[in-house]
C-alpha cells in the first residue's frame, strides 16, 4: 500500500495556526469507561461515540518517592463486537493506567503478578538502571511483586510499558498487557511552550493494536493463530475496535496533542487525516524534535510512538489508519481511526514555538561500526545467528559497550522478513538507511527504527549513567513474535 512510505516532508512553518481527570467522555458511562481502563460494550452509544481515556495513575509519595501500584491480572474484554473473550490488563480488565513522570522525579514502580505464569514489565524507552529495565531477565512468578526504583533522568518523551516475558511476550502483549508512559521536562512542561499538555483535556494518548480474534473472542498471537479461517484483525484505539464510525474527541481548547502509539504485534501503521491535509509533528518516540514539522502521514512500525499537534477547524478532523501487514496472512486495510470535533467554545490559539529542542548530532567520522546481524537459519530467528529463546543461548552472544563511549552500529538484516529494531536505555540517533543519510523527522531521537528486508541501517548512541558488570539490558525484534523465536540478545554496559 502506497500509504506504507515513508511519508514526504515538509519542514517548518513552525506558526501552524495536568487536569488528573479524564475529558471529552460526555457521559457518567464514558467516565466509567476511562477511569477503569475498560472499554464500554459496543452496545453502549456513549462507547460507539467517545473515545475511551486510560486513567491517569494516581501514586502516593513515601518518603520522598512516587510510588506507582501496577497489578497485572486477567479479567474479559469485548474485541469484537457483541463477542467478549479473556483479556488481562494492568489495574482492569484490558491495557493499563498512563503513567506520567517528571525528569528528577525519583520513582517506584510496585508491580504484582496475579497472572498464572512469569511476567516480566519493561518500561519501553526508559533510561534506567538495567537491574530496573524489566527485560527477560526479570521474570516475576505468579502471586509475586516486583519493585523497581529510580530516579528519572532524560527528556520529555512519550513511552510505554509491556511484558517482555521469555517466549510469551506476543501473547501477553495481545492480552491487552500494554499502558503509556509520559515523560515532561521543565522546558516542556512551561506555559508558555504553546504545546497542549493537559492529560484528557487537549493532551491524548491513543493506543493503536491490530489484534487477532476468532469468533468466539479468543486473542491469538502467533502465525499459526493468524492463519484460522474465523479470525478477523479489528484495529483498536484505547481499547475499542474501530470501524465505518470510529471513536470521536470533543477538544474543548481548539488544539490536542495525540500521543500516537502502535502496540501491534507486528503491524506497521501510517496515520494520516482523511481530507490530506499535512499532520504537525511536534516528537519522534525519544524526544521532542528540534521544531514541529509538517508530514503527510506518521509511519509507525511495532512498538513506535510520534507526537502531532492538530487545530481543530469548525468541522473537526478525521484521523485514518493504513495497516500493513508483517507476519501471517496478507491483511492489509485502510481505516477510518478517530474523529476530533470542535468544542463549543474556541480560545484563541497561541501559535507553536519555532523551537522545541537542540538536538547535537553525533560526530561518527571516525568510528568503525560495530555490525549487529539479523539472522534466520533452517526457521530460527536470532541475532548474529545464536537464536535467544532461552538464557542461556542469549548469555552466549551479548554486545558488550563501554560507558559513555559513543557507539556507531551497523544493523543488517539478513533474514527473508522486515523487522523492528529496539534497543533499551538510551535513545539513538539514526545515521543512515542504506547509505542515505536522514532528513527531516527521521532526524530526532529514536529507540525503535525499521530494517526491511536486505537492508543497513546505521545508528549511533551513547550509553549514559548506567554501567553493570551483573545486570544486562536487551536489543530485540520489536515484532513480538520474532522477539520470542529467538531474535533477541543481552546487552551489557561496562563500567567506563
Amino acid at each position: 500500500m502506497d500509504d506504507i512510505a515513508p511519508p514526504a516532508l515538509r519542514l517548518g512553518r513552525p506558526g501552524i495556526s495536568r487536569r488528573r481527570f479524564l475529558a471529552g467522555l460526555a457521559t457518567t458511562a464514558s467516565a466509567v469507561a476511562g477511569a477503569t481502563g475498560i472499554a464500554l460494550p459496543r452496545g453502549s452509544a456513549a462507547a460507539a461515540t467517545r473515545l475511551p481515556l486510560p486513567e491517569l495513575l494516581v501514586p502516593t509519595l513515601r518518603d520522598g518517592v512516587l510510588v506507582f501500584p501496577l497489578r497485572a491480572a486477567f479479567g474479559t474484554h469485548e474485541v469484537l463486537p457483541g463477542v467478549t473473550g479473556r483479556s488481562a490488563g494492568f489495574n482492569g480488565s484490558y491495557l493499563g493506567p498512563t503513567i506520567r513522570v517528571s525528569d528528577g522525579q525519583r520513582v517506584r514502580f510496585e508491580v504484582a503478578n496475579g497472572l498464572d505464569e512469569d511476567l516480566a514489565v519493561h518500561w519501553h524507552g526508559a533510561h534506567v538502571p538495567p537491574e530496573d529495565d524489566g527485560g527477560v531477565h526479570s521474570a516475576i512468578a505468579p502471586g509475586q511483586s516486583w519493585n523497581p526504583e529510580f530516579t528519572v533522568k532524560q527528556q520529555a518523551a512519550t513511552l510505554w510499558y509491556h511484558p517482555h516475558t521469555m517466549g510469551r511476550t506476543a501473547r501477553q502483549i495481545s492480552w491487552g498487557l500494554a499502558g503509556m508512559l509520559i515523560v515532561d521536562d521543565a522546558a516542556s512542561a512551561s506555559a508558555s511552550s504553546g504545546l497542549p499538555g493537559e492529560y484528557g483535556i487537549d493532551d491524548i494518548p491513543v493506543i493503536m493494536q491490530s489484534v487477532a480474534v476468532d469468533r468466539r473472542g479468543a486473542i491469538k498471537y502467533d502465525s499459526d493463530g493468524f492463519a484460522a479461517r474465523d479470525v478477523s484483525f479489528p484495529l483498536l484505539v484505547n481499547g475499542v475496535a474501530v470501524d465505518r464510525d470510529p471513536p470521536t474527541f470533543t477538544a474543548t481548547r481548539g488544539r490536542v496533542r495525540l500521543r500516537l502509539l502502535n502496540a501491534s504485534l507486528s503491524e506497521v501503521l501510517a496515520v494520516r487525516r482523511t481530507d490530506r491535509r499535512p499532520l504537525v509533528q511536534v516528537a519522534t518516540e525519544s524526544a521532542l524534535l528540534p521544531s514541529p514539522m509538517e508530514v503527510d502521514a506518521v509511519r509507525l512500525p511495532a512498538g513506535c510512538r510520534a507526537e502531532v499537534v492538530a487545530d481543530v477547524a469548525t468541522d473537526g478532523i478525521t484521523l485514518e489508519a493504513a495497516v500493513r501487514t508483517t507476519v501471517g496472512r496478507n491483511r492489509d486495510s485502510r481505516q477510518p481511526l478517530l474523529r476530533v470535533l470542535p468544542g463549543p467554545e474556541r480560545a484563541k490559539l497561541r501559535p507553536l514555538p519555532s523551537r522545541l529542542n537542540t538536538i547535537s548530532r553525533y560526530d561518527v567520522s571516525g568510528l568503525r561500526p560495530r555490525v549487529i546481524t539479523l539472522t534466520e537459519r533452517g526457521g530460527l530467528l536470532g541475532i548474529d545467528g545464536v537464536s535467544g529463546t532461552t538464557m542461556s543461548a542469549m548469555d552466549r552472544n551479548v554486545i558488550e559497550v563501554r560507558k559513555d563511549e559513543l557507539e556507531l552500529w551497523e544493523v543488517v538484516n539478513r533474514s527473508p522478513r522486515d523487522h523492528s529494531f529496539h534497543v533499551h536505555d538510551v535513545p539513538f540517533q539514526l545515521v543512515s538507511v542504506n547509505g542515505v543519510a536522514p532528513r527531516g523527522v527521521d532526524l530526532g531521537w529514536r529507540d525503535t527504527v525499521e530494517v526491511r528486508r536486505g537492508a543497513t541501517v546505521r545508528i549511533a548512541m551513547r550509553f549514559t549513567d548506567y554501567a553493570s558488570d551483573t545486570y544486562l539490558y536487551m536489543l530485540h525484534c520489536h515484532m513480538a513474535e520474532h522477539e520470542d523465536l529467538g531474535m533477541m540478545t543481552s546487552l551489557k554496559v561496562r563500567p567506563a
